[in-house]
């Protein structure tokens, strides 16, 4: 029996192990692809000659999306009864980015909020709760947005593409969001339990709708930062076209197929901002700084996870 068990640990090892092999592969093969299909020395140029106020701007939006994100958590566990100071539910979401930095796709962060919550409180289900609600609105809020822009935007060429993915995004979000939160359920079981403190937020829409409010901020304050990283490389874009791409960007980011959306995200910014005239090498240039800016911020959360006891 013990033999078994310890055969069935070794392959679930081996299976993990593997996947993380082919995620780490799949974010290296799609970053030189792209890397050979572009000129290297317009891309260095753009990097190095960068305009240094503007990428600054660009990271006090990106900590600013920091804030308003624990705005958005913070009602969400108080529904559940969790009650957490503001600054230690910061700290949360800094070590959130720097765990990304290891795990696959870029919802790895979502994990460790979990996990620190429920530490924190004692309270597994309910912090898991709070932070699948938190995504399902950030998700729903990313695609209206998009969605929004789209209806307003003309010109971009690929059109058909984006339509696609917007429109796929969008319904997706919506069955998903819908599904878990319209769904009853028993606390017969382990899911039943989990489904149970999910249901919890039909009774407080008034949270929901401020949180869905808070999303969309959040969506606006990151496109203001791609905004001034796009600036900071000479690049001027149509405030519309980065309303359109930015959500999609990030949508498609978090897939796990790859290492914190390495390769994807970059292939999606070369994608998506060709359609609107942009150069792969500035594109691509945009999607490193915007990576570097995001890593950059990151490192205090690995600074907080390194002082814990």
């Amino acid at each position: 029996m013990e033999d078994a068990c310890r055969l069935a640990g070794n392959a679930k090892q081996l299976n993990s192990s593997l996947k993380m092999f082919i995620k780490i592969v799949i974010s290296a093969g799609l970053l030189a692809w792209i890397l050979n299909r572009i000129q290297l020395g317009p891309l260095k140029v753009l990097i190095i000659n960068s305009h240094w106020p503007s990428l600054f701007a660009s990271f006090l939006m990106v900590n600013i999306c920091m804030l308003v994100s624990v705005l958005k958590w913070q009602p969400l566990l108080t529904v559940q009864k969790v009650q957490i100071p503001f600054i230690r539910l910061l700290s949360f979401y800094y070590v959130g980015p720097f765990a990304n930095n290891f795990l696959p796709s870029s919802i790895g962060g979502d994990a460790m909020r979990i996990y620190d919550a429920a530490r924190s409180s004692g309270k597994t289900k309910e912090a898991a709760a709070s932070v699948i609600v938190e995504r399902l609105l950030a998700s729903l809020a990313l695609a209206l947005t998009a969605a929004i822009a789209l209806a307003l935007v003309s010109g971009t060429g690929g059109n058909g593409i984006v339509s696609w993915l917007v429109g796929g995004i969008l319904a997706f979000c919506l069955a998903v969001t819908a599904i878990l939160l319209c769904s009853t359920s028993k606390e017969d079981s382990k899911i039943g339990q989990w489904l149970c403190r999910l249901g919890n937020y039909k009774e407080h829409p008034g949270v929901l709708v401020k949180v869905l409010m808070l999303s969309f901020l959040f969506q606006f304050v990151l496109v203001l930062s791609n905004v001034f990283i796009f600036r900071a490389i000479g690049a001027d874009i149509p405030l519309l076209k980065h309303f359109l791409f930015i959500p999609v960007i990030m949508a498609v980011s978090m897939l796990p197929l790859s290492i914190n959306g390495l390769g994807i995200r970059e292939g999606m910014y070369v994608l998506l901002y060709g359609f609107a005239g942009i150069n792969p090498a500035t594109a691509l240039a945009g999607s490193l700084l915007f990576f570097t800016l995001v890593t950059v911020t990151s490192l205090a959360g690995g600074v907080i996870f390194a002082l814990r006891k």
